[in-house]
């Protein structure tokens, strides 16, 4: 049985997240959909992640086996046929049967987007929008007390399962600012439901002034969701790179 990566990317305004919802529009599904409609058989894909409503990936990675040899380039070529506009196969190879799109993966990398320049209609699916002053050089001090391991726990969904591990450790974290867009950048060993946004949502508090850089160290302190309940859009957000 061969085993295929793929790498695609993914407009995710249209769909409610990643994994599959009974009949809601996900990209799991439009997925499995496309795969019947090219092979005539359900095909079980295995994704890096799962990623949520709204969200956008730039190169989100999937496995899948087959029970027949077929070329890689003819899955790509005939799968795209099949595959909404907004969603693309970017590369897909035969590979070893150990790989595993989540557990070999190394560390992932999330970007988050915010336009603080006038409003853009034509922007409004894929950068937050906020109309007021923050203190970046704030934000660029406050962001770098995520690196390293901690119990994210604080930082995180109040659903995700609890026998799950909530300690993490942050790589690298950025700011960067080009015409009126603010970049950040978040390279890990793994993130959590929602934390991302919840701890872009704590950087926001802190640039306008509403928080101190020192919230951060207490929500670390008392691991409690509903401290950091600001979590920001996912339109924002994008699965920027799997590194393996």
């Amino acid at each position: 049985m061969p085993k295929y990566k793929v790498i695609l990317s993914y407009d995710g305004h249209n769909y409610m997240g990643f994994q599959i919802q009974e009949e809601l529009p996900t990209i799991e599904l439009e997925i499995k959909n496309a795969f019947y409609k090219l092979l005539n058989k359900d095909v079980k894909i295995y994704p890096s992640g799962r990623t949520d409503k709204g969200v956008h990936a730039i190169n989100q990675v999937i496995h899948f086996d087959l029970d027949e040899n077929i070329p890689a380039d003819g899955i790509k070529k005939g799968i795209n046929s099949f595959l909404p506009a907004d969603i693309y196969f970017k590369e897909v190879s035969i590979v070893d049967e150990d790989f595993h799109a989540r557990f070999s993966a190394k560390s992932k990398e999330y970007r988050y987007y915010i336009n603080i320049g006038e409003y853009d209609p034509l922007k409004v699916n894929y950068f937050l929008q906020i109309p007021y002053e923050l203190n970046i050089d704030l934000m660029k001090e406050a962001i770098k007390k995520f690196e390293g391991v901690h119990d994210f726990k604080g930082f995180a969904s109040s659903s995700i399962d609890p026998r799950k591990s909530t300690i993490k450790e942050i790589y690298h974290t950025e700011i960067n600012l080009n015409d009126n867009i603010l970049e950040f950048i978040f390279i890990g060993n793994g993130f959590l439901k929602y934390q991302v946004r919840r701890m872009m949502g704590i950087l926001i508090e802190i640039g306008r002034g509403k928080e101190s850089i020192d919230f951060i160290d207490y929500v670390f302190d008392k691991k409690d969701p509903s401290i950091s309940h600001k979590s920001l859009d996912g339109c924002g957000l994008y699965l920027y790179k799997v590194n393996y």
